[in-house]
C-alpha cells in the first residue's frame, strides 16, 4: 500500500504526463537494479577469503544504532544482519530512547546481548530525538570509526570488510557506499542507487551520500556532532559540514547498505516525514554562507528531497559567445537558416552582457562579429579561432546545430564564475523533446556515451540528475562554458578532434583546475544528431576511458 499511497500523492503534485514518466523511470530502473543485484552477489568463496583476512591496522568499527519504538522485526533483522559480518572487529551500540512502557525493542536487544558480548544496549532516560539519542551513542562507543544505521535498515554481510579494507589502502577518515532500496524483504528490490566519488556540487541539490556513512569519531567530534536543530535532516547537514572538514573522502564502489522502505520510512517517500524539507534547505544555505556561496534554494517539483540553487554572481562579466557555423548545412538555403538562426540567438541573449562572434557565419548583422573561415567544417579549429578573437571573461561555446533557450547563458555563468569550477554544460534535448544528453559519459566499452540519453524531457534521471546540478566528467563542446583564462591556460580545443570528443578532452585537462557541472537548468535543441570518430580522444586518455566515470554512474 506504501507505493500507491505515494503514487496517488505523487499525481495530485505533478499531473498526468509526469506521473507517467515517473512510473516508465521506477519500473526500468527497478528491473535494472533486480539484474545488477543477481549479478552481484557474495560467493561462499568470497566469504570466506575475507573471514581469513588478517588487516594491519584492525579498525575497530562502533556500529550506532538509534533506536525509538522499533519494530522488533526489523531490529531482529538489523542485528543478525551486524552479527554476520565477515568483519569482526566492532561493537554494536543500541540506544534506545522509546517510552518506559515500550519494551518489544528491549525484549529483542536482550536476547541477542546475551549471545555476543559486542552488542550493548542502553535505555535513555527519555527520547534525546535522533540526533541526541546518536549522539550518546557515539560517546558511549569504543571505535576508531563510526558507522550510523538506521533501526529498520540492514549491512551487506562484507560491509565492515570493504570498510576496513579502504581505510587500510586510502587512510579515509569519511566514507559512503552504494545502497539498494527493499520493502518486505531484501529480495524486493525497488532500487539500486550506485553513487558518484565525491561530488561537490552535487551534494548541494542531493543528499545523495546517505547511507552507509562511516565516520573518524575524531572527525565527527571536530565538526561537532549531530545537531539536534536539524531532526529530519540530520544526516544532511552532517555530510555537508563533514565535507568540509574531511582529509580524505571516499566513495566505496559497492552496495553495502540495505535501505528498508515502509510506511514511516523517508525511503517511501518524503510525505512521510514532510518537515524535512525545510530543515534541508537551512543545512544547505548555512552550509553554503560558510563556502561564501550566494544562492536561492528552492524545491524542485517531481523530486522530492532534491533543491535547485540559483547562484549569485558578477554580472558585469562579460560572455563572448562562440558560434561555429557549417554553411553546408543547409546549402542553398544556408544564408537564410542563417538569418532564422540568429533570430533565435538574439532572443537569448537581450539583457546579457555579452559579444556575439560567429565563424563560418555571414556579414549580415551589424551587432554580430563574423570571422570567414572557407574551409570545411571543424568545430574544435572554428572554437580556438573564436576564442582568440573573443573580449570577454566566459566563452561561450556554441556548435550551430544547437539552439540554446532563454536562461541558459546565465544558468552557465553562474556556476563558470566560481573559482573551483572548470566548466559548466547543460541539458539537451533533440526535436522532439526527448533528453539528446547531459553531459558525456566515460564507459569502457561505448568510450563517449550521451548520458541518459532517450528519456523523455520531463524525467527525473537516474539519482535526480535531470532536475539537480551537479559534478560531471565531460560535457558536449557545442555547449559548454569555461573561463577564458583557464582555457588558454590548458591549450584550448585539441584540433584533430571533433565536437564531442573536443568537448570531452577539454573538460579532463578542465578537471585539474576545479569541478565541471552539468545543469538542466540550461538547455539547447539538438537539430540534428552528430556522429563521430573517438578513436583519436581514446588513444590520448585511455587511463581515463577504462576507468569509467567518477560522476555520471548508470545501472547497465
Amino acid at each position: 500500500m506504501t507505493g500507491i499511497k505515494r503514487l496517488i500523492n505523487y499525481l495530485k503534485k505533478n499531473g498526468i504526463k509526469n506521473t507517467a514518466a515517473k512510473v516508465f523511470e521506477y519500473i526500468t530502473y527497478r528491473k535494472k537494479a533486480r539484474l545488477y543485484s543477481a549479478e552481484n552477489t557474495l560467493s561462499d568463496a568470497e566469504l570466506k577469503a575475507q573471514r581469513e583476512r588478517r588487516f594491519m591496522r584492525g579498525v575497530k568499527f562502533s556500529v550506532v544504532v538509534p533506536m525509538y519504538n522499533s519494530n522488533p522485526d526489523f531490529l531482529e533483522e538489523l542485528i543478525r544482519s551486524v552479527i554476520s559480518q565477515t568483519y569482526v572487529n566492532w561493537e554494536l551500540l543500541l540506544i534506545d530512547g522509546s517510552p518506559l512502557s515500550y519494551t518489544l525493542g528491549e525484549e529483542t536487544a536482550m536476547k541477542y546481548l546475551k549471545e555476543d558480548s559486542r552488542i550493548k544496549y542502553r535505555r535513555l532516560g527519555g527520547n534525546l530525538g535522533i540526533s541526541g539519542n546518536t549522539n550518546h551513542g557515539v560517546s558511549a562507543s569504543s571505535g576508531e570509526y563510526t558507522v550510523f544505521l538506521d533501526h529498520d535498515d540492514l549491512l551487506r554481510r562484507d560491509a565492515l570488510y570493504r570498510t576496513a579494507e579502504a581505510i587500510e589502502t586510502t587512510g579515509a577518515d569519511f566514507l559512503y557506499s552504494d545502497e539498494l532500496n527493499f520493502s518486505e524483504t531484501p529480495e524486493n528490490i525497488s532500487a539500486v542507487t550506485l553513487k558518484p566519488d565525491f561530488s561537490k556540487y552535487t551534494l548541494f541539490g542531493i543528499n545523495y551520500i546517505g547511507h552507509i556513512c562511516v565516520v573518524k569519531k575524531d572527525l565527527f567530534y571536530k565538526v561537532g556532532g549531530l545537531r539536534s536543530e536539524y531532526d529530519g535532516s540530520q544526516d544532511y547537514d552532517l555530510v555537508l559540514r563533514l565535507s568540509e572538514k574531511a582529509k580524505k573522502i571516499y566513495h566505496l564502489p559497492y552496495v553495502l547498505y540495505y535501505w528498508r522502505i515502509h510506511s514511516q520510512s523517508v525511503a517511501s517517500g518524503i510525505e512521510a516525514k514532510g518537515y524535512c524539507l525545510e530543515k534541508a534547505k537551512d543545512a544547505i544555505k548555512k552550509h553554503l554562507e560558510s563556502l561564501e556561496i550566494n544562492a536561492e534554494i528552492s524545491d524542485i517539483a517531481g523530486a522530492e528531497s532534491a533543491y535547485r540553487l540559483k547562484l549569485d554572481y558578477d554580472k558585469k562579466q562579460k560572455i563572448s559567445l562562440i558560434i561555429c557555423f557549417d554553411k553546408s548545412i543547409c546549402s542553398d538555403e544556408s544564408e537564410r537558416h542563417f538569418e532564422d538562426y540568429m533570430s533565435e540567438i538574439f532572443n537569448v541573449t537581450e539583457k546579457i552582457n555579452v559579444e556575439i562572434i560567429t565563424v563560418g557565419g555571414y556579414n549580415i548583422f551589424d551587432r554580430i562579429y563574423n570571422i570567414n573561415y572557407p574551409y570545411e567544417y571543424s568545430f574544435t579549429k572554428m572554437a580556438n579561432i573564436g576564442a582568440r578573437a573573443a573580449r570577454g571573461e566566459l566563452l561561450m561555446f556554441i556548435d550551430g546545430r544547437v539552439i540554446p533557450k532563454e536562461g541558459c547563458l546565465s544558468e552557465l555563468a553562474s556556476y563558470c564564475s566560481l573559482e573551483d569550477v572548470g566548466c559548466a554544460g547543460g541539458k539537451l534535448v533533440d526535436k522532439r523533446g526527448f533528453i539528446y544528453s547531459l553531459g558525456s559519459r566515460l564507459d569502457p566499452e561505448k568510450i563517449l556515451e550521451p548520458y541518459l540519453s532517450g528519456l523523455p524531457g520531463n524525467s527525473v534521471g537516474y539519482m535526480r540528475r535531470l532536475k539537480i546540478a551537479g559534478n560531471c566528467t565531460c560535457l558536449f563542446g557545442g555547449f559548454m562554458m569555461v573561463k577564458k583564462k583557464d582555457f588558454i591556460t590548458v591549450g584550448g580545443f585539441d584540433e584533430m578532434m571533433g565536437v564531442i570528443s573536443g568537448g570531452a578532452d577539454l573538460c579532463l585537462r578542465l578537471l585539474n583546475r576545479g569541478n565541471n557541472i552539468v545543469t538542466p537548468y540550461a538547455e539547447g535543441i539538438v537539430t540534428e544528431k552528430i556522429k563521430e570518430d573517438f578513436s583519436e580522444f581514446y588513444s590520448l586518455n585511455k587511463y581515463a576511458v577504462e576507468s569509467g566515470d567518477k560522476y555520471l554512474k548508470v545501472l547497465n
